[in-house]
């Protein structure tokens, strides 16, 4: 086998010494302190890029040189970095933080309203509507708590309720109105508050109860309206949580009224909750407004009928005025009889009381004068001095 001759090419310089040889300088990824072979590997965290080195290359931040006797830095991925120089390897950016491009040499942390969950993450991640990050650099999103609401994504605070509104629970990305016969009173409430009775909600959104009007009322909790008072009772102001009989002599006869009428004369009420009035009854009266019940004529004592005591009362009253009775006739009869008639009445027995002077304040029974309307008075003698007599009831 013929061989093909090498030859070698000796440059001279001008001043007659040799150069050295092109084949003797260190390789890249090679250095020594004069440049030539045989060279030392650079180590990890360096390279050397060129022919005849005498010193390596520091991988700068955000590079990184993983193995020895490298020529180039290699950039640090999007998700790890390279915070300093001379690293062999990345670092990984922690939970928190993100490293969204190559060649980093710091993480960016999430800012408020996202999050980052994982290592190597290129990216945050938005918080999702119901939930917030009030930082940044966190790791995981926040549920709004009861009371609040998150509207929207990425948010880094919360909102509460309105008045009128709650928000149940954890993680609301929006407020509910209170139901009817429900309300909120105050902002950032979790739950709703039943109308006590007296008082009612008609919607939904409500921050106060309504009370009730006069003349209607509200019987249990969480109503959604109010009752009017039916006939025969009443309710005389607001919020009131039942309503009220008329009393006996009183009517109401209309739905929904806030007073009572008295029973005008004429007529009566005889028991509570009544819708009307009731007429007298022939033989009967109600001589003033508010009665419970029509009396009969006489009647003082209100029985229903007229009874001695109430025919004795009024004739007491009515003999001493009346036009229509007098005592005439008068006639002395034997033995100290004496003798009367009385104008428009027979058969009545009348007491018969004496007195020796009329200026007196002293009258002396003497007995009843009988249907004859005749009585014995002994002391009237010829001799005895003048003698007066009148007639009392009964």
């Amino acid at each position: 086998m013929k061989l093909k001759s090498l030859t070698v090419f000796i440059a001279v310089a001008a001043a007659g010494f040799p150069l050295m040889a092109q084949a003797d300088l260190c390789s890249p990824g090679y250095y020594s302190a004069t440049g030539q072979n045989p060279g030392v590997p650079a180590p990890p965290g360096y390279y050397v890029p060129t022919n005849g080195a005498t010193s390596v290359t520091a991988a700068a931040p955000g590079y990184y040189v993983s193995s020895s006797a490298s020529t180039a830095q290699t950039p640090a991925p999007a998700g790890p970095y390279c915070p300093i120089s001379a690293m062999t390897s990345f670092i990984p950016a922690v939970p928190g933080y993100y490293v969204s491009g190559q060649a980093s040499s710091a993480m960016t942390p999430a800012p408020s309203g996202y999050f980052v969950p994982t290592n190597y993450a290129t990216g945050p991640v938005e918080a999702t509507a119901g939930s917030y990050t009030p930082q940044s650099a966190m790791t995981f999103a926040l549920l709004a708590p009861p009371g609040y609401t998150a509207p929207s994504a990425g948010t880094s605070l919360v909102t509460p309720a309105a008045a009128g509104y709650y928000a149940p629970g954890f993680g609301n990305s929006a407020a509910t109105p209170a139901p009817s016969g429900f309300y909120v009173p105050a902002t950032g409430m979790s739950a709703p508050i039943a109308a006590l009775p007296g008082y009612y909600v008609p919607g939904p959104g409500y921050a106060a109860p309504i009370p009730a009007a006069a003349g209607y009322y509200v019987l249990t909790n969480g109503a959604s309206g109010e009752s009017a008072a039916q006939p025969g009772f009443y309710t005389p102001i607001g919020a009131m949580t039942n309503e009220i009989p008329a009393p006996p002599g009183y009517f109401v006869s209309n739905a929904g009224s806030s007073a009572i009428t008295p029973a005008p004369v004429g007529s009566f009420v005889p028991s509570a909750g009544q819708a009307f009035a009731s007429s007298d009854a022939a033989g009967r009266y109600t001589p003033i407004t508010g009665m419970s019940a029509a009396i009969v004529p006489g009647d003082v004592n209100n029985i229903g009928y007229v009874s001695q005591a109430d025919l004795n009362a009024v004739l007491t009253n009515y003999w001493p005025n009346s036009p229509w009775v007098t005592l005439t006739n008068f006639a002395g009869l034997c033995n100290g009889q004496y003798e009367f008639t009385l104008t428009n009445a027979t058969a009545w027995n009348f007491s018969v009381l004496v007195s020796s002077n009329l200026t007196g304040s002293t009258w002396t029974y003497l007995g009843v004068a009988h249907p004859m309307y005749q009585f014995v008075d002994p002391a009237a003698t010829n001799g005895a001095p003048q003698r007066f007599y009148r007639l009392n009831w009964p």
